[in-house]
């Protein structure tokens, strides 16, 4: 599949929202993806592949670096691609704004996006214990060298 990354807008809040109520157990509020979006130095790109929202990513930077703070991809659009192309762009963005490394966190139980993720070239750094809440859960702390 061919997916189009794009920059989130106003108009698109809704889609992620529905994404968001769908995949994760502490969906973030609308308000709260609004504020995301406000804010300079985050990223919120979509992959669509046509007008359907297939996934996005919300990543913040600052002076050294960046976290994803928020990755997701709807269950037709899984192992097609679009996630590593998210990733991508991400990656190039920490690169422009000159980013060391980007980090992340993953629920321990989430095999899949983490093997997606040491694909993708990130590594495990730690086990955070007990950071999720719904339900109680370890998280694996990952990162990824950008380079220069």
């Amino acid at each position: 599949m061919i997916f189009d990354i794009k920059n989130i807008e106003q108009k698109d809040i809704e889609k992620i929202h529905q994404l968001e109520k769908k995949y994760f157990p502490d969906p973030w509020s609308i308000a709260g993806i609004q504020e995301s979006l406000a804010q300079t130095y985050t990223a919120l790109l979509g992959a669509w592949e046509g007008e359907k929202l297939a996934g996005y990513v919300i990543a913040y930077f600052s002076v050294d670096g960046g976290e994803i703070a928020r990755i997701a991809v709807d269950e037709p659009y899984r192992r097609k691609g679009a996630a590593l192309k998210l990733l991508d762009v991400i990656k190039e963005t920490g690169r422009k704004m000159q980013a060391e490394k980007i980090m992340l966190d993953v629920r321990e139980s989430n095999e899949e996006a983490v093997r997606l993720y040491k694909k993708f070239g990130f590594t495990e750094d730690g086990v955070r214990k007990n950071y999720y809440v719904k339900p109680k859960e370890n998280a694996v702390l990952m990162s990824f060298a950008i380079g220069k």
